[in-house]
This record gives C-alpha cells, structure tokens and sequence, in this order.
C-alpha cells in the first residue's frame, strides 16, 4: 500500500495503551484509537480505515454491526464466553488472550492482502495468517505452529522444506523438539487440510515435506493441479 495502514483500536484502558505503544514503532502502522463503541461507530461511518482492532468486552455488538460496512480485516480479542459467538460473521477473526504481541503483527500484515491467499485443495490459507478458509468463507483455526508450518512451506514455493529446517525455523534450537513433535502437528494439519479421502496436499518427501498448491490471484498452479 501507499499509504501506512491504517488501524482502529476500540478497547479498556490497558490494552488499547499497550497496542498503541507496541504499534507506533512500526511506521506501516497509523493508529486512531478509543474507549467506546458509539465512538468507534462514527469513526468507522467516516471511513478511510483498513483494519480494526476490537475488544470483545466492549465491542461485541460493534464488531458484527462493523462488518455490514466494513470490509477490512476485523480482529476481535478475549473470550465471547458464548454469548453471541455465534450471531458474529465468520470473517471477523478472533484473537485469544493472553496473546503475543509477534503474532498479531504477523496477522495485521496478512490482513487484507487477498492477493497473498492460496488455495490448498477446498481450502484458502493467508500466509501469516491463523485459519483456513473452507469454499463457503468458513473459519477452520490453526494453532500457532500449524499457522507457522504452512506459512513456512508456502514460501518454499512447492519445493521440498527438510524436518531440520522446519523444526530450526518454527522451533529454534530446543532439544526436547524431536523429529516426532513436527509428525504429530503435520498430522494434525493434513487433517484440517484434507476434505476427501486421499486427498494429498502436504506431502512426505525423503528429505522433508513440501505442500501442493495454487495461488488464488493471478498465480499460477503448483505441482499436483
């Protein structure tokens, strides 16, 4: 963008001065930021935002009523405890709390980049993002080191990523990750990946692991397509 990224932080006292702070060190960032959902409302009727930041003790109801008229990434945080949870579109993203300040940056600099977005199989992935997206814009999470798996392999371009590289990348150098700590998660992931019976879009190589894909904008098709 041309632009810094504009960003709206609707949140408590504690969380919106927390952000604000971390955020002002990255300069892609412009941040406006309040305490209250009407005021939220009208800066948000005004335009000229790309993302918003909501609280869910405060925001709940703004962030349902936000995505009629927004179409930017929408980014909920804390716990719904239910309430509601399932009256908010499948395209605001929650954030659990207590949260790393290094996750979400990878998920604001995702965010809104459509042309980043590739299709594995029936699924959409972002890189840097935290879900997979099913054919109907539903939400399937991933946890932190599936996300950080696929974004990994994605990068590869379809070349083979070896179990060294991946578990040094995702991680770091710890000797109680072994080679069967990366299987379990691959496991895992080819589980939310898979949406028929044989279906291979990560595949186990000799050496390591690479994953079949496509570019969902103007990208060509990967091996396998």
């Amino acid at each position: 963008m041309s632009h810094p990224r504009r960003i709206l932080i609707v949140a408590a006292a504690s969380l919106r001065d927390a952000l604000v702070e971390q955020l002002a060190l990255y300069p892609e960032f412009e941040v406006t930021d309040v305490a209250a959902a009407d005021r939220a409302e009208a800066t948000v009727a005004a335009g000229a935002l790309d993302i918003l930041l909501i609280d869910a003790e405060i925001g709940m109801g703004l962030a349902a009523a936000a995505r009629k008229r927004f179409g930017g990434p929408i980014f909920l945080f804390g716990d719904t405890n239910g309430q509601d949870r399932d009256a908010l579109p499948p395209s605001v993203e929650r954030i659990a709390r207590p949260f790393r300040f290094a996750d979400l940056l990878l998920r604001l600099r995702a965010g809104g980049d459509a042309a980043g977005d590739v299709v594995i199989g029936a699924r959409r992935f972002r890189p840097g993002g935290f879900d997979l997206l099913d054919e109907k814009g539903r939400r399937l999470p991933l946890t932190e080191k599936e996300a950080a798996i696929l974004s990994r392999l994605v990068e590869a371009d379809g070349e083979i990523v070896t179990k060294e590289i991946l578990l040094r990348d995702i991680w770091g150098y710890r000797p109680d990750v072994t080679t069967r700590t990366l299987e379990v998660h691959l496991s895992r992931l080819r589980r939310k990946i898979a949406t028929t019976p044989g279906a291979r879009w990560l595949l186990t190589e000799k050496t390591g692991y690479r994953l079949i894909f496509r570019r969902a904008e103007g990208g060509t098709a990967k091996a396998g397509f």
